[in-house]
């Protein structure tokens, strides 16, 4: 047995989710560590929320999720970062004093003017990644998601398991 071998690699198919998150966390690590050389204060985990709240304004945590598609958990961490940065507050509904409303800082906005300049940065390095490897993931994602909002994969793993029976 060798120790130093990549035992999720080693497992193969039935391990995608854990490799794709894996590569995720590159990603998201790598231009996280590049971030600051743009002149981007704001975690990295924290860009689509600042852009969101920058292109459509003030959203509740529930709304972010939403809009994001990500765990309201998460999204409350992710608050917490941006609020701890100066770059979102938390602001009062006049309409509904139980909402409490997330919104971008001056500072807030001026990092996501940033990101959106650093996005075409990302989206080119994205670019020539999917060249050299031959597959666009983000065409690859986008069929997937598809393919997953007409049958979940729960569904069909049921479906496939039902037939081994």
């Amino acid at each position: 047995m060798d120790r130093d071998a990549d035992f999720i690699t080693e497992l193969g198919l039935p391990f995608l989710a854990h490799r794709l998150r894996r590569m995720s966390e590159q990603f998201v690590d790598g231009y996280a560590a590049w971030l600051t050389e743009a002149g981007i204060g704001a975690p990295a985990r924290g860009l689509s929320t600042l852009l969101l709240l920058d292109r459509e304004g003030p959203h509740s945590v529930t709304e972010i999720a939403g809009r994001i598609r990500l765990s309201h958990p998460l999204i409350i961490k992710l608050v917490r970062q941006l609020e701890g940065a100066g770059l979102v507050e938390t602001t009062s509904d006049p309409t509904d004093r139980r909402r409490r409303p997330i919104a971008l800082t001056a500072a807030g906005r001026e990092q996501a003017r940033r990101v959106e300049a650093a996005s075409a940065v990302i989206s080119a390095a994205y670019r020539e990644l999917f060249s050299e490897i031959g597959v666009d993931l983000l065409d690859a994602a986008e069929k997937t998601e598809a393919a997953t909002a007409k049958e979940p994969f729960t569904m069909r793993l049921r479906r496939l398991a039902a037939k081994t029976r």
